[in-house]
Parts: C-alpha cells; sequence; structure tokens
C-alpha cells in the first residue's frame, strides 16, 4: 500500500495527473475537491466544511491502512493544495504522512508547479469544471486563483519539501509544458512505482 500525494496551487493539474497516475498503477484517485464539495454543498464554503473535508481525509486514510485486506486498490492518489506559510497546512501533511509510515506503507510528495498564465488557461478546461462545480462560476474561480497567487505561498522553496519531511521521497515537476501522461510517467519512474 501507498499514499501517493499530488500537491500544487489551483489548476495546476493536479487532478488531471492524478488521472492518469490512476491508469497505469494499481491505484484510486482521491481529488480534495471530492470531499469539500460535499460539504460546501450543505454548509457553503465555510470554515465547517474544510474541517469535515479533512476529518473525512484522514478517516479514510486510517481506515484504508488498516483494511488492507478488503481494499479495493493498493494506493491512494490524493491532491492537496498547501500555503507552505501555514502551520496547519504542513501539520495536515504530516498526520497523513505518518498514517501510512506507522503502517509501514509507503509515502510520496509530488509538487506540481506552472506558470501562472498556463493555470489561467487550465482553470477554465472542461474536464475541471465538469469535476469542480465551484470552479464553474468562471470570473469568481479566476480571481481566486489570482488572489491566492497573490497573498499565499503556493510553492515550495528549493529543497524545502525534503527539509520539512525529511522520511518521505520528494519531487517537484514544473508542468508548464508537460502534458498529464509525461508527468505521470516521470513519476513513476523517478520512485520505481509499479
Amino acid at each position: 500500500m501507498s499514499l501517493i500525494v499530488l500537491i500544487g496551487a489551483q489548476a495546476v493539474g493536479k487532478m488531471t495527473v492524478g488521472k492518469e497516475l490512476e491508469k497505469r498503477l494499481d491505484a484510486k484517485l482521491l481529488f480534495n475537491h471530492q470531499t469539500i464539495d460535499l460539504f460546501a454543498n450543505f454548509l457553503g464554503y465555510s470554515p465547517a466544511a474544510f474541517a469535515l473535508s479533512n476529518q473525512t481525509r484522514i478517516e479514510l486514510f486510517k481506515a484504508f491502512v488498516h483494511n488492507e485486506a478488503n481494499n479495493t486498490t493498493k494506493s491512494i492518489i490524493f491532491t492537496v493544495l498547501i500555503d507552505f506559510d501555514q502551520s496547519s497546512d504542513l501539520a495536515f501533511l504530516q498526520e497523513i504522512a505518518q498514517l501510512f509510515t506507522d503502517a509501514r506503507q509507503e509515502v510520496y510528495f509530488i509538487e506540481l508547479v506552472a506558470d501562472i498564465e498556463e493555470r489561467l488557461q487550465r482553470n477554465c478546461h472542461e474536464d475541471r469544471l465538469v469535476a469542480k462545480p465551484s470552479k464553474r462560476a468562471l470570473a469568481f474561480s479566476r480571481n481566486e486563483l489570482l488572489s491566492s497567487f497573490e497573498n499565499y505561498r503556493l510553492e515550495s522553496l528549493p529543497q524545502e519539501l525534503t527539509t520539512l519531511f525529511p522520511t518521505i521521497p520528494s519531487l517537484k515537476i514544473n508542468n508548464t509544458h508537460l502534458s498529464p501522461d509525461e508527468v505521470s510517467q516521470t513519476i513513476i519512474a523517478h520512485f520505481s512505482l509499479t
């Protein structure tokens, strides 16, 4: 079993790369909006919705590592946005990683980065809009992306992931000019995933 975490800002391509990895590995994708949108449908995009989303993810990961005999997949591919200046975001990464490492399972952190112009184009991609209802209000979604870009540190510094999480293998990929297929192949080759 393993946990493959795709980290990156909005519209960097986490879900799309996750879908490509899902095709090549015995793994299932959990992209962050699947849990967020579940609760936001009732509570709006409120602190309560985000808290319930995180709790649900934690409980799923706990059950996954303790239910190996009955799991329908070998690995979980999980996408998440991290503000590297927020200790709570880093603590969340540590918590989910530790659930797997305590069970002697592998964890991989892959950070995807892309130029802001490319992200703005990807923000309107049909697959993204189908999968993520909150992104369909295009003006709001664009403004949220730009505001986050200006106000939060959604990209790590060089070697920061390795420094923060020295026991977790990590990789940073600029996928501005790479296809999801190329990125997934790079990830699989780098970590020798099968």
